[in-house]
């Protein structure tokens, strides 16, 4: 039956432990494609723009942002950074910000959980942008360890955590991505996407076990609900995850090292 959350993730989740565990596990992929996808940008981001870290997490998007452009003539660029938790997502699909407002709006690997299959927020990204300026929108591609946690969870919850949560369509072929931003009115010539591929790099045993855990922590009631059970048997599901992500087609163990990888498609769109 669906359970309250066990003490083991509890503590890597509560207060300022979450985003520690959420950055030195699939945070590190996240930050790759953020840095990666701001370098698309044509001319980068300007002096004197304004700029939406839309559902910023953490605050990745920003923190690359002001570190490429970090010297004195730079430091006028603002930007507004609106949360992507659950009780805040409402921001990115209705918020505040009157029309034409920035010169870029940049959502890192959120879209999938919005509403009306992302097509409320990218018309809203459509509305607050300044014409020329650009939308920069990724979703997922393929990742290494979203079978492992689904297997995991089939495994250890009989059926009581429910059947293994997915979004109401699929994102991997980039067709999803593309549909809502030119459904939003981006136009396909002003468009370009692509597809991109990250490796996590972990050493072998307690390292692994280590992000395994965490991950564990963070996604295992996401794609699934917590049961009682999964406090009694958390080692055991921990490990699971630990040896099924050395197995998979996207890992590689090699000298004491375990490669995982994970890839995105972005796009990047001028209103």
């Amino acid at each position: 039956m669906k359970g309250k959350l066990p003490k083991q993730a509890a503590a890597l989740l509560s207060g300022k432990a979450k985003v520690t565990t959420y950055e030195t596990t699939g945070g590190k992929t996240i930050s790759a494609f953020a840095a990666h996808n701001l370098a698309l940008i044509p001319g980068g981001t300007k002096p004197g723009s304004t700029v939406h870290d839309n559902a910023c997490g953490s605050g990745i998007v920003s923190r690359h942002i002001l570190l490429q452009n970090a010297s004195p003539s730079d430091n006028d660029i603002t930007i507004y950074a609106t949360d992507m938790d659950q009780t805040f997502l409402d921001k990115s699909e209705n918020t505040n910000f009157s029309d034409g407002f920035f010169d870029y709006d940049m959502m890192n690997m959120a879209i999938i959980f919005m509403s009306s299959t992302g097509l409320d927020a990218t018309r809203e990204m459509y509305r607050t942008l300044k014409p020329g300026g650009f939308a920069v929108v990724n979703c997922w591609k393929a990742i290494t360890w979203l079978l492992p946690i689904v297997l995991v969870h089939k495994a250890f919850r009989g059926g009581g955590g429910g059947e293994a949560k997915a979004p109401p369509v699929s994102w991997t072929d980039g067709k999803q991505l593309k549909e809502v931003l030119m459904q939003a009115g981006f136009e396909e010539g002003k468009m370009r996407m692509e597809s991109h591929e990250v490796r996590t790099v972990v050493e072998d045993g307690d390292e692994l076990r280590a992000w395994a855990e965490k991950t564990w922590a963070y996604l295992g009631g996401v794609f699934g609900d917590w049961c009682d059970g999964d406090e009694e048997k958390w080692d055991e599901e921990v490990d699971m995850l630990a040896g099924l992500l050395k197995t998979q087609p996207g890992s590689k163990v090699e000298g004491g090292k375990v490669t995982m990888t994970a890839s995105q498609w972005v796009a990047v769109a001028e209103k």
